[in-house]
């Protein structure tokens, strides 16, 4: 790949770009800590970073990009723990946080259309002011972009009534791997002030051609191009999202001895009392909750928190409603003061990280009704380990379990052996009908069930018309090779090598070996000094070496996951 800092300067203004290794290493991070291992199969760092501040300077980085075969990757502020920010074969890191402008708002379509590097917060803030709220924002709302939520989808605070963040984007502008911008659904904008309608016209016209030989709708129906697809088909640069009447917000919490009773209350209340937001937190969550040293009784419970959001006589019916439900399943109510606290802690899930000091998510979407169950098995699962786990409650009967996996990346060895653990959460969800959170880029092996067949095949054959050179975001969803580091390739020759010494002494009679034995007895090479077995051995070492060479994202885990099983167990042994 070639790089010329000036040219990529020009682009997007000298100020937006750096190339130097400090600044690489940081965009180079989500919120999750990775060992040396995994800097194995992905990049472990972009070669430079940019900060667009207009759709038409990022549109012109693109194309750079795809002149010179260089990969790009879109970027909010890392606070997802998936992977789909992270570089996989070195590049560009395109930044949005440059682009962050509210663009339109309109109380009468109860809407709002801002820039994606716009931070939920001071989205919310602003929206808040004018008497209204956002339907969901996710509990990083402090730090996230809209654009990274929009990409990656998932569910949030207020997803309880509203459902996930996809359900609440109206319309969205993108540009595409080629250059193209492109307006899909229903992006509301001031039309006076509109300098890109001719590009977005000529766009649009170029993709309702591509989505008819694909069999698809037009670009206001296709909106799930670019939402929850990680920057893979083109990066978001507008988003239209909902917005709702700001009513009366009431928190309220509720303690319980087991999760079996918690669930049982969060099921009338989702039915009876339409709560805006519903979280859960466990036993073992709450231990770890230095601010309840003073409320000792709350410590080592299991806790549903939440809020409600409507008039003040609705309210008072609701809060009735979870009095009865909790006082009959062994429960207690908590007086305002705590629930308070813990509606102010919902944009702080990461405080338990202090127990790490590092941290590996892992998460689920699964039945609410199967939560005992998957709470019993991953307290099993992973007993050796220092975990919290909480949740999100949605509207159709799914929740959120996230475990938080406290660790010390600082012990460089049981870091690295322990990196299974997440991916071994992400296969058990399917055991209880359950989904992995996100895909991203280390969930990839799961993304046809995720975004189901038929979809997905749609996505891949958007994926090869919009992105045929793939510089877009790649590896993520889709799979694909991967950029394997000398150890690795040492170790898939080692593997070969004494494999097949191992296997030349064990089994020296199957007959596959006698005719090689004969082969080479009979040939020049008895002439050498080296056993017949070593030439062998290195002749295996060397394809073990081009396979690990030539495999893919998937198959790369799928081979590096149960060795780090194997390691782990041995080192508890």
């Amino acid at each position: 790949m070639r790089f010329d800092e000036q040219q990529i300067g020009d682009i997007v203004g000298a100020d937006n770009v750096s190339t130097t290794p400090e600044t690489c290493m940081i965009y180079s991070k989500d919120v999750t800590s990775l060992p040396e291992v995994a800097h194995q199969i992905v990049s472990p760092r972009f070669d430079v970073i940019t900060q667009p501040v207009d759709v038409l300077s990022l549109r012109n980085l693109i194309l750079y990009a795809l002149d010179n075969g260089i990969p790009i990757v879109p970027r909010g502020n890392g606070t997802s723990g998936w992977g789909g920010a992270i570089p996989t074969r070195g590049g560009i890191c395109v930044a949005l946080s440059g682009m962050s402008e509210i663009l339109y708002f309109n109380e009468f379509e109860s809407a709002v259309t801002v820039e994606t590097g716009i931070t939920w917060r001071d989205l919310l803030t602003f929206v808040e002011r004018l008497g209204f709220t956002l339907p969901v924002y996710p509990s990083s709302a402090t730090a996230a972009t809209v654009g990274g939520f929009v990409a990656s989808g998932g569910l949030g605070i207020g997803s309880t009534r509203h459902g996930d963040i996809l359900k609440q984007v109206l319309g969205i502008e993108a540009v595409l791997p080629n250059g193209k911008i492109v307006r899909l659904g229903r992006l509301l904008l001031d039309s006076k002030n509109d300098e890109l309608k001719e590009k977005v016209e000529e766009g649009n016209l170029w993709l309702s051609k591509q989505l008819s030989t694909a069999g698809l709708g037009t670009p206001e129906q296709e909106t799930k191009l670019f939402t929850g697809t990680y920057g893979t088909l083109g990066i978001i640069t507008k988003v239209t999202l909902k917005t709702i009447p700001k009513l009366y917000l009431l928190p309220f919490a509720c303690s319980f001895d087991n999760m079996a009773d918690l669930v049982k209350v969060a099921n009338i209340i989702i039915s009876k009392a339409k709560p805006y937001y519903l979280r859960f937190l466990t036993d073992n969550y709450t231990s770890k909750l230095d601010a309840l040293n003073e409320y000792e009784n709350e410590s080592g419970k299991f806790i549903l928190t939440g809020a409600l959001l409507d008039t003040i006589y609705r309210n008072e019916d609701n809060v009735e409603i979870i009095k009865t439900a909790t006082n009959e399943d062994n429960g207690a109510v908590l007086n305002d003061k705590r629930s308070r606290y813990y509606w102010n802690e919902r944009f702080y899930p990461l405080r338990v990280k202090r127990h790490g000091p590092s941290i590996v998510p892992a998460e689920m979407l699964a039945p609410i009704n199967m939560i005992p169950e998957i709470l019993e098995k991953t307290k099993t699962e992973l007993r050796n380990s220092k975990i919290a786990i909480e949740g999100m409650l949605s509207n159709d009967g799914t929740t959120s379990v996230m475990v938080w996996i406290l660790d010390d990346e600082r012990k460089k060895v049981s870091f690295t052996i322990g990196w299974h653990r997440s991916f071994k959460f992400a296969s058990l969800a399917q055991r209880f009908g359950g989904l992995p959170y996100a895909v991203g880029l280390w969930n990839g092996r799961h993304a046809r069930k995720y975004y189901g067949n038929d979809a997905y095949n749609d996505l891949k054959v958007m994926k090869k018309k919009l992105d045929p050179r793939n510089i877009m975001n790649p590896v993520k969803v889709f799979g694909g090779r991967v950029t394997i580091g000398r150890e690795s390739m040492l170790i898939g020759f080692l593997i070969g090598f004494i494999g097949t010494l191992i296997a030349g002494w064990v089994i020296p009679r199957i007959p596959i070996l006698v005719q090689l034995i004969q082969l080479l007895d009979s040939s020049l090479l008895q002439l050498l000094y080296f056993p017949y077995l070593v030439i062998v051995g290195l002749s295996v070492g060397l394809v073990g070496l081009l396979i690990t060479r030539i495999m893919t994202l998937n198959q790369a885990l799928a081979m590096g996951i149960p060795l780090l099983r194997i390691l782990s167990k041995l080192k508890r042994k």
